[in-house]
């Protein structure tokens, strides 16, 4: 089935809807404040793969010296991105570490589809790592994070770098339920979540993937688990978060095993009672794993 821009608004419009991404209307009142805790930079990118992209640079008001320096990678099935919770969960988080943090607005498959958002991730990445003495950061306690979309994005960067024999030196990553295959087990088929349906979710892998090209789902840039043995064990400490109620969680705790089967030190968790996209849209159990996510990024260093 061709891509074209009228099946991208098709898919992006469900994903939206399936996901009640509603804006302001889905936040919780206790977070709407969570912009007053940083001060904001947009930063105009130069062009990636022929497409510029920006960053936003949030300085928590309450930074200390030789802070921590995070880089956040947002959620949307690559397709979408919610600007209204990415922008409060990161000036939240870097006033939780009382530091910095780097949000990549990357093109989303809307408009270009694999590899740009994962090399302008990693360019992004490398700005950030470049400023970070500028910016007052600690350069051994840089890490780098993602949720959905965005946690693989993070595993890929950090993958792809190492392939490329120029590691990008996080101390830490964070992988937000993230997922590593296109297919489920069957044990997810009475969870009713959004990305249940078969085709509901080649749909959002083919506008990833540009075409049905079954090669780039072994790429282990998109998904890192594929990614040879003696890479995947050098990757640093990895905190590993997922739903009970998202049928990535099966896949989650694969990518916990295979890394901890390497030596990687990991640290996974199941959080009951909520779904996917918990965390930065403010859902049930979200304070329980950002406080993990404000420990592992304050107390890990290289």
């Amino acid at each position: 089935m061709p891509l074209t821009p009228e099946l991208r608004a098709v898919i992006a419009r469900d994903m939206q809807s399936n996901r009640k991404f509603d804006g302001d209307t889905d936040i919780p009142e206790e977070c709407r404040a969570f912009d007053q805790l940083a001060d904001m930079e947009t930063v105009e990118m130069p062009a990636v793969d022929g497409w510029p992209y920006k960053i936003y640079i949030f300085r928590a008001k309450n930074k200390t010296p030789d802070c921590p320096l995070h880089i956040n990678a947002h959620g949307g099935g690559w397709l979408i991105g919610h600007m209204p919770n990415d922008t409060l969960w990161c000036a939240w988080l870097a006033d939780q570490i009382q530091g910095v943090v780097v949000d990549i607005d990357y093109t989303t498959t809307e408009y270009a589809s694999h590899p740009v958002a994962l090399h302008q991730g990693m360019d992004a990445a490398r700005y950030a790592i470049a400023h970070c003495a500028e910016w007052g950061c600690d350069p051994k306690r840089i890490s780098m994070g993602g949720y959905s979309a965005g946690g693989g994005l993070t595993m890929g960067a950090a993958v792809a770098s190492r392939m490329e024999g120029k590691p990008l030196p996080f101390c830490l990553l964070v992988n937000g339920y993230a997922p590593h295959d296109i297919t489920y087990d069957e044990a997810v088929k009475d969870i009713p979540e959004y990305w249940k349906t078969q085709e509901h979710r080649n749909a959002g892998f083919g506008v990833l993937l540009s075409d049905d090209n079954a090669a780039l789902t072994k790429d282990p840039a998109i998904f890192f688990v594929n990614a040879p043995d003696e890479v995947l064990a050098s990757l640093p400490p990895t905190l590993i978060l997922a739903a009970a109620g998202d049928p990535f969680r099966f896949q989650n705790l694969e990518q916990a095993t295979r890394l901890a089967s390497l030596g990687v030190e990991v640290t996974v968790k199941v959080y009951p009672d909520t779904v996917h996209g918990f965390i930065p849209h403010f859902m049930p159990h979200w304070r329980e794993a950002a406080a993990l996510i404000v420990k592992a990024i304050k107390t890990t260093s290289l």
